[in-house]
């Protein structure tokens, strides 16, 4: 394996680059839009590595959560499940429904002593549809949750783009006034300055696109989690409501 000469280094080093000499060649204005972008797209991979591993943990989680949900027949099984997965989502939910069966059950004196390792009895069928709306009310603040921090990338991934514009026009003005005043339109004198007047929108499309990227993933990532809370939502009320 051929070591790289301190030369060839050299030529690889970033300072040394061309786009560098061009981002250094730029005016104030321009050279604050690269850095907030430098800035958003910081922010962005944080997000993005931060959002990546939470979803993959409670991706197992659920899926763990869900083969031994499919066995629940009972509301003690059910209890006993919460209690060996109480941090997956599916766990969440379950723990939630129980504080608002207990809660039902207070108020009609059905409930036997106290806490949520106290014995429960199902809840009467003309509850269900209460419970019905307060499982969706809990999968949607689950998924608020689930969802925070995504926001930032959909805006990064719409604004970045704009932002870029903005320093393309702003650098094109200066090229053009830099222009009028050499007196002179040829390749030479006009490229400069588009070059660096480019390099902006260059830069917030380099933000722009892997914001969008992670923003679809996740979002779509996220309704499949939907999908399957909504599947053990149903399923609790027909382990929790008793039909007759």
């Amino acid at each position: 394996m051929n070591c790289l000469t301190k030369g060839e280094w050299m030529d690889l080093n970033i300072f040394n680059s061309a786009a560098w000499h061009l981002v250094m060649q730029t005016d104030w204005m321009c050279k604050c839009i690269l850095l907030g972008l430098f800035v958003l797209s910081v922010y962005c991979i944080a997000i993005a590595a931060l959002k990546y591993m939470t979803l993959r943990k409670q991706k197992a989680l659920l899926a763990e959560f869900l083969l031994q949900f499919k066995k629940v027949r009972t509301l003690p099984e059910l209890l006993d499940l919460y209690k060996t997965a109480p941090e997956s989502l599916g766990g969440k939910l379950v723990g939630r429904l129980f504080a608002e069966v207990q809660r039902i059950q207070q108020s009609e004196v059905r409930l036997v002593g106290g806490g949520l390792g106290s014995t429960m009895t199902m809840v009467a069928a003309h509850k269900r549809d209460y419970l019905e709306i307060l499982v969706s009310q809990h999968i949607g603040t689950l998924m608020l949750e689930e969802e925070s921090y995504l926001p930032l990338l959909g805006s990064s991934a719409a604004v970045s783009p704009l932002i870029g514009l903005f320093g393309t026009i702003w650098g094109l003005i200066h090229a053009f006034l830099d222009i009028s005043k050499e007196k002179s339109a040829d390749i030479s004198t006009v490229a400069p300055g588009i070059a660096e007047a480019l390099i902006t929108t260059l830069a917030g499309l380099v933000v722009a696109i892997p914001a969008m990227i992670a923003f679809h993933y996740f979002s779509h990532e996220l309704r499949r989690i939907e999908s399957q809370l909504l599947d053990i939502g149903e399923m609790l009320l027909i382990i929790t409501v008793q039909e007759r």
